[in-house]
C-alpha cells in the first residue's frame, strides 16, 4: 500500500507527528508494535511528562491539548541541593505574559488523547501489533515489510520508535551513548497540604530528586539512585520507601502516602550521529534520548515534530518531492543546535550535581545563589524551561497549524 508518509512508532511523539501531517492533508501509514489494548493500559507507562509551554502550543495546534482536562500547571520551580544553603526560585509571574512554565500530564492520559486524535484522522491508516521486518530505499521511496508480510511504500519514512529504535539500527545510523549507572524510580504520593503548582528539583549525590505537581493534591516523584540501590529499593515494601521519602520531601506537603504502583527506568544518554539517511528521518527519542534531570525529553521530541512538519508541508505545498534530501537536510540543520545543547546541558548538570565532592558542592551552592540574585540569568533559565529559548520558532510553537 502506498502513502505519503510512513511512521514507525505511535508513542507520544510518533502519534503527534502522524496527526500533524494528516490534518494537513497527507496520507499517513502509522505502524506500532504494541497493540492498543496494551499501550493504553494504566500500567503501560507510569510516568508523567512536564509539557513545556511551547510544547503545549504544539499540541494545541493539532487539537490534542484541548482533549486533556486533568493537567496541573507549573507556576513555580525551586532548584536546590541537599544540605545546601542556597536555592533558585523561578516564578512564572516574572515572565512576560505570566503563563505557567508548563503543565504536568500523566503519560497514560496523553496517550489516550493522542490515540483518539489519530482515530479521528481519516488520512491515517493504522497497523497495530506488527513490527518492521525489512526496510529498503531507492531513488523514489522507502519500502517497509512488516511482520505480517504487509508491504508499505512512501516517499518519506519517520522512525519514532524510541531510544532503542530498531529502525535506526536497520538504517545503520550510529549513536553516541553513555550509561549513567542510574535508575529513575517513578511513583506518586497523595498529600494533605496543597502544592500550589510548585515543582522541586533537589540534587542528591546519587542523582536528582524531582517533585512534580499533579491534580487532586498529588505529586509525582522522579527519584534517581545508582542502579544497585534502585534495585534494592524497588524490592522494598511501602513502609521503607515512605521512610526514605520523608527524608527527602520535607514538610511542605504535610502528611503523605503512596498511591499506585512504582516504576523503574534505567537512564542513559543516546544521541544519533545524524538525523536522517536517504528518505528516512529520526524523530524524538530515536534521535536523542536525554537524562530526565530537566524534564525536557518529550519537549525536545515535540520540537522535532514542529520543525519536520513545517519543512515537509513547505515542500508539499509547492508540489515537490517531500522526501527530497533538502527537506531532511533542513530538518537536521534546524534541530542540530537545540539537540546538541540540550544533550550537553543535561549531561553536564547530572555529572556536576550527582557527586559528593566537597569543592564541587561548595561551588554548586554558590552558583545557585548567584543565579537567584541575577535577574537576567533567571529570565534566561525560565524561558528555557518554557521551551522558548532560541530564535527558531516554528509555526506550531505559536499555536497555529503548520
Amino acid at each position: 500500500m502506498n502513502s505519503d508518509i510512513l511512521i514507525i512508532g505511535a508513542g507520544l511523539v510518533g502519534a503527534a507527528q502522524a496527526v500533524a501531517l494528516a490534518q494537513a492533508g497527507l496520507r499517513v501509514a502509522l505502524v506500532e508494535a504494541a497493540p492498543r489494548s496494551e499501550r493504553l493500559k494504566d500500567s503501560y507507562d507510569g510516568r508523567t511528562s512536564a509539557i513545556a509551554f511551547a510544547s503545549q502550543k504544539i499540541l494545541e495546534s493539532i487539537g490534542v491539548w484541548q482533549r486533556l482536562d486533568d493537567t496541573c500547571a507549573i507556576t513555580d520551580i525551586r532548584v536546590c541541593e541537599d544540605g545546601g544553603t542556597c536555592f533558585v526560585h523561578y516564578d512564572s509571574t516574572q515572565v512576560e505574559g505570566g503563563e505557567p512554565f508548563g503543565h504536568i500530564v500523566e503519560n497514560r492520559l496523553l496517550r489516550h488523547a493522542l490515540s483518539d486524535a489519530v482515530d479521528e484522522c481519516e488520512g491515517i491508516t493504522q497497523y497495530e501489533g506488527v513490527t518492521l521486518e525489512h526496510l529498503a530505499q531507492d531513488a523514489a521511496q522507502a519500502t517497509a515489510t512488516l511482520s505480517d508480510s504487509t508491504i508499505l511504500c512512501a516517499p518519506l519514512l519517520f522512525a519514532c520508535d524510541g531510544k532503542y529504535s530498531a529502525t535506526r539500527e536497520r538504517l545503520h545510523i550510529g549513536i553516541d551513548e553513555y550509561r549513567y549507572n542510574q535508575t529513575a524510580m517513578v511513583m506518586t504520593i497523595e498529600h494533605d497540604a496543597p502544592h500550589h503548582g510548585l515543582a522541586v528539583e533537589a540534587f542528591f549525590a546519587p542523582g536528582p530528586f524531582a517533585l512534580l505537581p499533579m491534580t487532586k493534591n498529588r505529586t509525582n516523584i522522579v527519584w534517581t539512585e545508582k542502579d544497585d540501590m534502585a534495585r534494592y529499593l524497588m524490592g522494598c515494601d511501602d513502609a521503607i520507601i515512605l521512610e526514605e521519602l520523608h527524608k527527602r520531601v520535607g514538610t511542605h506537603l504535610g502528611d503523605f502516602r503512596l498511591t499506585g504502583p512504582r516504576h523503574a527506568y534505567p537512564l542513559r544518554l543516546i544521541k544519533a550521529q545524524r538525523l536522517f539517511k536517504g528518505r528516512c528521518a529520526l524523530v524524538g527519542d530515536a534521535g536523542h534520548g536525554i537524562h530526565p534531570i530537566a524534564g525536557q525529553g518529550v519537549n525536545l521530541g515535540y520540537r522535532d515534530v514542529a520543525v519536520l512538519t513545517e519543512e515537509v508541508l513547505k515542500q508539499a505545498r509547492l508540489g515537490l518531492d517531500i522526501g527530497a534530501s533538502q527537506v531532511l537536510e533542513a530538518y537536521q540543520k534546524r534541530r542540530h543546535s537545540d539537540i546538541e545543547s540540550m544533550c550537553a546541558a543535561t549531561d553536564a548538570l547530572n555529572r556536576l550535581f550527582s557527586n559528593s565532592n566537597p569543592l564541587l558542592k561548595f561551588a554548586r551552592d554558590r552558583g545557585l545563589g548567584i543565579v537567584e540574585r541575577i535577574a537576567p540569568a533567571k529570565q534566561f533559565f525560565m524561558l528555557q524551561a518554557m521551551g522558548l529559548g532560541g530564535s527558531d520558532v516554528p509555526t506550531m510553537m505559536r499555536g497555529d497549524a503548520a
